[in-house]
């Protein structure tokens, strides 16, 4: 296809000329194939035209390719700079940066006293507009070039674009497109994709977003690392976003949309070591004491029933009614609330085990029957009103309830008011595997009642030390070193 570029043709000067300005005025839309179709042209003498040979134009093509400083180093987009030769011991980045050249992709304007990058955003997919993201309050035009260097739009910094890959498409529209691709394809859950679109609107889209897929660099997605981790995110939202770039340019490489993937160049940070909180039963008592009196027989039945069988949030938020059985004192676990709202999306739980079938306490038999006589008087009451979604922990409308809802409007202000430690309600589920463990239950039946296919897990995840353990561990050891200095007097 390259040989194919640089044959036929001959030109007049003028057509030669003409030719040349097209190329300067289209150069930042321009790839390599137009450094190889320049080579066709050629003037030797005033009226006179002469069409390269093959070899002289493959030689030149070679020479601009192969050269470390070449006008095509470093990168297939082939941005067109002057063929300078640098001085010993200076690149011809530096040699750019010292004359003030703008880098491919990007320029520097003066407003007045100070200085602007103006980065090209690629083509608006809903408008067709071309977009420009503008970076001002530079005093200098040295600090605005060096921070030009962090959009990584340098080609010297790029990826390189593989064979299916467009200078055109950028970061931020190539992520929603995964994303979207994601979602409809059935590889990751609604909730998940309302998790990843929102950590690629507010921490990423705004950094590096307009950037060219092909050009994204190491440096600037560590500078977004170390961006986010200096606006006050914590070390685990920085890691999220870090795996949610990594797999998406993953997915380009093996699309051809890369040669390689910047993330693997770069270091995310670790994770904070979370060691959640554990209620005494005293304290969980005067949890569900307050939840009976202050909110509906659902909710309260709800806390309960996460309480007393380790249930995920989810799972128990999309329990049908006809999966209760409280004659066998059974609850059926089968689908979990992935999104909620007037139309709800539920999906099945996510692993063989999780579908699952527990045993309820007695407590919980009862809240669960004093909810379900709750939501039929409800009905009754409302009529066309109630929207009934077929669940056992409704709204008081028969909606599903919004997860978010129930955190920050209820769950969270009760433990404010009653001076209880912050916990998420997740961790009630910690709470159930720690009491079944320190009371002797084994393993493998802690981990059916939590869907998990490893008791090893379980055990590391799940079942923390609690204070009466703790005292009876003290208490055994105890014993044991009287028994050992009695028997050494």
């Amino acid at each position: 296809m390259l040989i194919a570029a640089i044959c036929g043709g001959t030109a007049s000067p003028t057509q030669y000329h003409a030719y040349v300005r097209r190329v300067e005025r289209r150069k930042h839309k321009a790839g390599a194939s137009t450094a190889i179709s320049a080579a066709r042209w050629s003037r030797a003498g005033r009226g006179k035209t002469k069409r390269l040979g093959l070899d002289d134009a493959r030689g030149d093509l070679l020479a601009e390719v192969g050269s470390p400083n070449g006008p095509l180093a470093g990168t297939l987009l082939g941005v067109m700079m002057p063929r300078t030769k640098p001085a010993v011991g200076r690149t011809l980045l530096s040699k750019q940066l010292n004359r003030g050249w703008s880098l491919g992709g990007t320029s520097i304007v003066q407003r007045g006293r100070r200085f602007s990058v103006v980065a090209y955003a690629g083509v608006d997919p809903e408008t067709h507009k071309q977009r420009y993201k503008w970076f001002g309050g530079f005093k200098t035009r040295r600090e605005a070039e060096q921070f030009s260097l962090t959009l990584a739009h340098n080609p010297s910094f790029s990826a390189g674009a593989g064979p299916y890959g467009s200078p055109r498409l950028r970061t931020g529209d190539y992520l929603d497109r995964w994303l979207h691709e994601r979602e409809v394809l059935g590889e990751i859950r609604p909730k998940t994709a309302d998790l990843s679109g929102m950590l690629v609107r507010r921490h990423i889209a705004p950094a590096i977003g307009h950037v060219p897929l092909a050009r994204l660099a190491p440096p600037a997605i560590q500078h977004l690392y170390v961006s986010l981790l200096g606006a006050g995110l914590s070390r685990s939202t920085v890691q999220r976003v870090a795996q949610l770039l990594h797999a998406g340019l993953a997915t380009a490489v093996r699309r051809g949309l890369v040669a390689k993937n910047p993330c693997d160049n770069t270091t995310a940070p670790s994770r904070e070591p979370f060691d959640p909180t554990i209620l005494t039963p005293e304290q969980l008592q005067t949890y569900l004491d307050d939840a009976e009196k202050t909110t509906t027989p659902a909710m309260y039945a709800l806390y309960v029933t996460m309480a007393g069988t380790g249930a995920r949030l989810g799972e128990l938020l999309g329990l049908p009614e006809a999966n209760v059985d409280l004659r066998a004192r059974q609850i059926h676990l089968y689908q979990t609330l992935g999104r909620a709202g007037k139309d709800p999306v539920f999906g099945p739980n996510k692993t063989r085990r999780g579908r699952r079938t527990i045993l309820l306490p007695d407590e919980a038999v009862e809240a669960v029957r004093a909810a379900l006589v709750w939501k039929k008087e409800r009905k009754l009451r409302l009529g066309p009103k109630f929207h009934d979604a077929g669940l056992v922990f409704c709204g008081r409308r028969g909606r599903p309830i919004n997860p978010s809802n129930l955190r920050n409007r209820d769950h969270y202000p009760r433990l404010v008011r009653l001076g209880l430690p912050r916990i998420r309600p997740h961790d009630l589920r910690h709470l159930h595997a720690t009491y079944l463990v320190a009371a002797g239950v084994d393993p493998r039946t802690v981990a059916d009642r939590l869907g998990h296919a490893s008791p090893s897990f379980t055990l590391a995840t799940y079942a923390h030390a609690a204070a009466k353990a703790q005292e009876r561990a003290a208490s055994i050891a105890n014993e044991l070193l009287m028994k050992t200095g009695q028997s050494g007097r």
